[in-house]
C-alpha cells in the first residue's frame, strides 16, 4: 500500500490528479478517467461522487483514508482525488484487484 501511496504523491506533483471540487468540475470535460474516495468520507460526498461518476461513466474505487492520502499528497485530509492519467488508472486498478 506504501508504494502506491508514494506512487499517488509523485502524480501529484506532475500535475496528473485533482483533489475536491475541480474533480465534479473536470468530469463534464471528461478528464477525469478514475476518482479514489477515501473509505471515511461522509455518506453526502459518497453519494455525490457515485453519482456524478455513474452518470460520466467514469470508475470509482473507495480505499485509505483520509488522513493516509493527504499526507501522501502534502496536504492535510483529502476526501477524494481524480486520476487524469489513463496508465496510472491501470496501475491502482492492478494494485486494488491484487488486494
Amino acid at each position: 500500500m506504501i508504494n502506491i501511496l508514494q506512487t499517488l504523491g509523485l502524480a501529484y506533483k506532475a500535475k496528473r490528479i485533482l483533489i475536491g471540487e475541480d474533480i465534479i468540475t473536470s468530469l463534464k470535460t471528461k478528464k477525469v478517467v478514475l476518482i479514489i474516495l477515501t473509505s471515511d468520507v461522509s455518506d453526502n460526498t459518497r453519494k455525490r461522487f457515485h453519482d456524478k461518476a455513474k452518470f460520466y461513466d467514469v470508475d470509482i474505487i473507495e480505499s485509505f483514508t483520509k488522513s493516509d492520502l493527504g499526507e501522501a499528497l502534502g496536504k492535510g485530509y483529502v476526501s477524494a482525488i481524480g486520476i487524469l492519467d489513463n496508465k496510472l488508472k491501470d496501475k491502482i486498478l492492478n494494485f486494488e484487484e491484487s488486494r
